[in-house]
């Protein structure tokens, strides 16, 4: 990114940080039993979480267009998708010693590094951006286009079940509209209130995502050890 750094979308970042942690600590207390809330199954639950991956995921469209601004900079996406890359396969390994059953093959971290290959050819043409997103969105009322192709040739290699699922498709379409607002910044009319912390935990987010199920989850089954 520049070296100026846009208040907004770090608080924008932020905020989805501090949503994504909440939603997760109410995850771990349902997962011991500590609680029973409908996250993946009452409307608000599922508002709330595409909430969260829509900020997420428009951040990332909105940093590409910041970062390639004047020229796709090669160099530097590759070694940042890199990094993102590496992050992804400690997400993976992790889930796969504790969650053998329901490890993480393409979460959010995997559609991240996806579909910033995907969408780094549309960084600098947002009509175009709004319009794909637009597409993909009333495509998937007809499950189109459908992807289950791929899960049957990996099936034997795949779990059941995950505990952190995000496909490529409609959630793509979430950064096509950040490569829109990045050339049309109506986010920053949004996010105006100021917040170090905030902020703080913005541009630091992918350390925030990495680390804090450790904690939340840790520290949720040690309670729960204590008490039974």
């Amino acid at each position: 990114m520049a070296n100026q750094r846009d208040a907004s979308l770090d608080l924008m970042r932020g905020i989805a940080i501090i949503m994504m942690i909440a939603f997760h600590f109410i995850y771990d207390l349902n997962t011991f039993g500590f609680t029973e809330i409908p996250l993946f199954t009452h409307w608000l639950g599922i508002a709330w979480r595409c909430l969260i991956v829509f900020l997420f995921l428009s951040a990332v469209g909105i940093s590409l267009v910041f970062a390639h601004s004047k020229g796709i900079q090669y160099k530097k996406f590759f070694r940042r998708l890199s990094y993102l890359g590496m992050a992804a396969l400690m997400v993976s390994f992790g889930t796969y010693i504790m969650f053998p059953d329901g490890w993480v093959y393409f979460g959010i971290l995997h559609l991240i590094w996806v579909s910033s290959l995907i969408t780094l050819a549309f960084v600098n043409q947002p009509k175009t951006s709004l319009l794909i997103a637009i597409l993909i969105l009333i495509s998937i009322i007809f499950d189109q286009p459908n992807l289950s192709f791929l899960s049957n040739i990996f099936e034997s290699y795949l779990p059941n079940g995950s505990v952190d699922y995000y496909p490529l498709f409609p959630w793509l379409s979430f950064v096509f509209i950040g490569i829109f607002l990045g050339h049309n910044p109506f986010y920053q009319k949004v996010f105006t209130y100021r917040s170090r912390m905030i902020e703080f935990m913005g541009k630091h987010a992918l350390i925030i995502y990495l680390s804090h199920q450790i904690v939340l989850f840790g520290l949720v089954a040690f309670v729960y050890f204590l008490l039974i």
